[in-house]
C-alpha cells in the first residue's frame, strides 16, 4: 500500500509523473542550480525521472495547503538501499518536512540490509540521517587544474566501455558496494558520460570536462590507474567547480594522485552508511545513485 502520512496541514504522498516539473524547480533551487540554460532543464528532470522510472514505489512528494515543499526519491539495488535524492523548499526548513519523507523513503527500504546516502554538508541533512541509524563519514572534494605534466603512462589495460560490457562490471558493484550500477551506468551512458574499464578488476564514469562521476575497484593500483586515465578524460573543468567529490577516508590511493597532480582537497559532505555493503574502497560514490 502506498505510504501516506499526514501531520496537521503537511501531507506525504507518492510522487507521480505530473509531479516532475514542480519537484525539479524545487530541487534546484534547494541545492543552488540554474535552470535558465536551454539544456538544463531537460537534463534535471531526466535526473529526477530516473529513479522516478526504475523505483516509482519509492518516490514522495510533501505537500502543505496543496504546495509541494519537499521531494524524496529511494532506488534499491538487489539488497542495497540508496537515497537518490531529498530536497526541501528553502522557505520550509527544519518545519518536519525532510524527516517525514526520511521515514517514507526508508519504509521502501525496510528489506534491504545496507543503505547509502550521499549528503551535502548541510548541518540539518547531517543530522536528519545520522538520527535515521548511518554512521557519517566525511568527505572532501578536489578542485583546480590537472598538472599534464604529472600524468603517467597510460595503463594499456583501460580501455573504454560500451553498453555491451555493463553486466560484466556488476560483480565488480557488487563486491565494493554490495550491489550493481547497471541501470544507473545505462543512465549516464545515455547523457554523454564515457565508462573505461579495466577487465574485471575495476571502472570508472567520467562527464568529460565536468568530473569523475563514480569509480569502483577490486584494488589500490587499479583505481589507481583508472582515476589517471578519468582525470586526463575530464580535462580542464569551470573554475571553482570540483573534479572528485565524496573522497571518503581511507581512499588514500585517490588522495595520493590529486594532490600530486594539483588539485586543491577540501571538506564537502559525508558518505553516509547503514549496515554492511560492502567495503566501499577502493570506491568514489556517484552522488545520486552511491
Amino acid at each position: 500500500m502506498p505510504f501516506r502520512a499526514a501531520t496537521r496541514q503537511l501531507q506525504i504522498r507518492p510522487f507521480e509523473p505530473a509531479d516532475l516539473d514542480a519537484a525539479a524547480e524545487l530541487t534546484a533551487a534547494a541545492f543552488g542550480i540554474e535552470l535558465e540554460e536551454a539544456t538544463a532543464r531537460p537534463r534535471w528532470i531526466e535526473r529526477l525521472d530516473h529513479p522516478l522510472q526504475t523505483d516509482p514505489d519509492g518516490a514522495f512528494v510533501a505537500e502543505r495547503d496543496g504546495r509541494t515543499v519537499g521531494v524524496a526519491q529511494a532506488i534499491m539495488r538487489e539488497r542495497l538501499w540508496i537515497l537518490s535524492m531529498l530536497a526541501v523548499d528553502p522557505g520550509v526548513q527544519s518545519a518536519g518536512v525532510g524527516r517525514a519523507l526520511i521515514e517514507a523513503a526508508l519504509g521502501y527500504g525496510a528489506g534491504g540490509d545496507a543503505g547509502l546516502i550521499v549528503s551535502s554538508s548541510d548541518p540539518r541533512a547531517l543530522r536528519l540521517y545520522g538520527l535515521a541509524g548511518f554512521s557519517l563519514r566525511p568527505a572532501f572534494e578536489a578542485t583546480g587544474r590537472l598538472d599534464r605534466r604529472r600524468l603517467p603512462r597510460a595503463d594499456p589495460a583501460v580501455h573504454e566501455a560500451g553498453a555491451d560490457d555493463l553486466e560484466a562490471l556488476a560483480s565488480i558493484s557488487r563486491d565494493v558496494r554490495g550491489a550493481p550500477h547497471t541501470p544507473d551506468l545505462r543512465y549516464a551512458l545515455g547523457r554523454g558520460a564515457r565508462v573505461l574499464r579495466h577487465g574485471d578488476r575495476g571502472f570508472a564514469v567520467v562527464a568529460p570536462g565536468q568530473l569523475v562521476w563514480l569509480l569502483a575497484a577490486r584494488d589500490s593500483a587499479v583505481a589507481q590507474a583508472l582515476l589517471w586515465s578519468a582525470l586526463e578524460l575530464v580535462g580542464d573543468v569551470g573554475e571553482g567547480q570540483p573534479t572528485v567529490r565524496w573522497i571518503t577516508g581511507g581512499q588514500d590511493w585517490a588522495i595520493d594522485i590529486l594532490l600530486k597532480s594539483g588539485y586543491a582537497l577540501s571538506s564537502r559532505g559525508a558518505l553516509c552508511v547503514r549496515g554492511g555493503p560492502g567495503p566501499l574502497a577502493p570506491y568514489l560514490p556517484s552522488p545520486p545513485f552511491a
